[in-house]
């Protein structure tokens, strides 16, 4: 199920929300200062979580996605039936006289009827697929939200950071679009040791289904 990778997309909104501008390195102060902010920063311990990893990694996200495609299956079925009809209708038409027009005109209405009717369940179908994609989605972050806050608890963490490192840059690429890749960019440099994605796929996968 390709919505799940909207994941990306959902880096993207929390950067642009204001999650920009901290750069990733040893936990030293920046400056020579010794002052409150100084102090302050060279005493706060920030990690990094990988959004669209955790999402991969994820029991859940498997399960969900099977029973995704299991609906997605159901909804075809209904609209390979009305296809089925469609094609009736003019296997039907192609042996009705054409003399017979009455017969003609009664088979020409029952195709445009079904064939509407086709369209709109599609397109419903269609609305109702993306709004519990979208459900899920919401669902799964929350989720990973409450267990990225409840690590950060117990191991100290004071900040945790989308990264979003793995967003590249293209060679070939307009000025306006390199600056937004670049201001998209909100992680620079990280050291492994800061990097929790695998406490939290560890601790929602031990939890899933308890």
């Amino acid at each position: 199920m390709r919505g799940l990778n909207r994941t990306v997309g959902i880096v993207g909104v929390c950067a642009a929300a204001g999650l920009g501008g901290v750069v990733m390195g040893q936990r030293q102060a920046i400056g020579a200062s010794n002052g409150v902010a100084s102090s302050r920063a060279s005493a706060t311990a920030v990690a990094i979580v990988d959004l669209e990893r955790v999402m991969l990694g994820l029991k859940e996200k498997e399960r969900r996605e099977g029973e995704m495609k299991d609906r997605i299956n159901t909804f075809q079925g209904t609209m390979d039936e009305l296809k089925k009809q469609l094609e009736g209708l003019t296997k039907q038409l192609e042996l009705t006289p054409k003399d017979d027009v009455a017969k003609v005109r009664e088979i020409k209405q029952k195709q445009i009827e079904l064939a509407a009717q086709a369209e709109a369940r599609k397109q419903a179908l269609q609305t109702l697929i993306s709004i519990e994609t979208g459900e899920i989605l919401r669902s799964m972050y929350l989720k990973i939200n409450n267990a990225v806050d409840r690590i950060a608890q117990k191991d100290g963490w004071d900040m945790v950071l989308l990264d979003n490192r793995s967003i590249k840059i293209p060679e070939t690429v307009t000025d306006r679009e390199i600056n937004f890749i670049i201001q998209s960019r909100t992680v620079l440099h990280a050291a492994n040791s800061v990097d929790i994605t695998d406490d939290v796929i560890t601790l929602m996968n031990n939890e899933f289904g308890k």
